[in-house]
């Protein structure tokens, strides 16, 4: 018998109300209705379908994420933002 395997795993959608291009190489997003929240965008991570990387407000992504990490926008002043490393992530044009 195996041990039962811990997930925490979110599914997100929405259109992007926030956008920004952090120093430590991801794009940190705000998403509105109807499953919004914070999330962060990685080139090493994020597995993305065909149009891309979240580029602009009001582009619609749909996907999941899973581990807490951060984007870190400027080092002086220090400017942190908080959100869900996003592992799957579809977008609109």
């Amino acid at each position: 018998m195996s041990a039962p395997r811990a997930e925490a795993v979110v599914n997100f959608g929405g259109s992007i109300g926030t956008i920004i291009p952090c120093v430590n190489t991801v794009i940190y997003t705000v998403l509105g209705p109807p499953r919004g929240g914070k999330y962060l965008w990685s080139p090493n991570v994020t597995k993305t379908y065909p149009f891309g990387p979240p580029s602009h407000s009001g582009q619609w992504l749909l996907g999941n994420a899973g581990p807490a990490y951060f984007c870190l926008e400027s080092v002086l002043p220090l400017i942190v933002h908080p959100g869900l490393l996003m592992i799957m992530m579809g977008s609109s044009q």
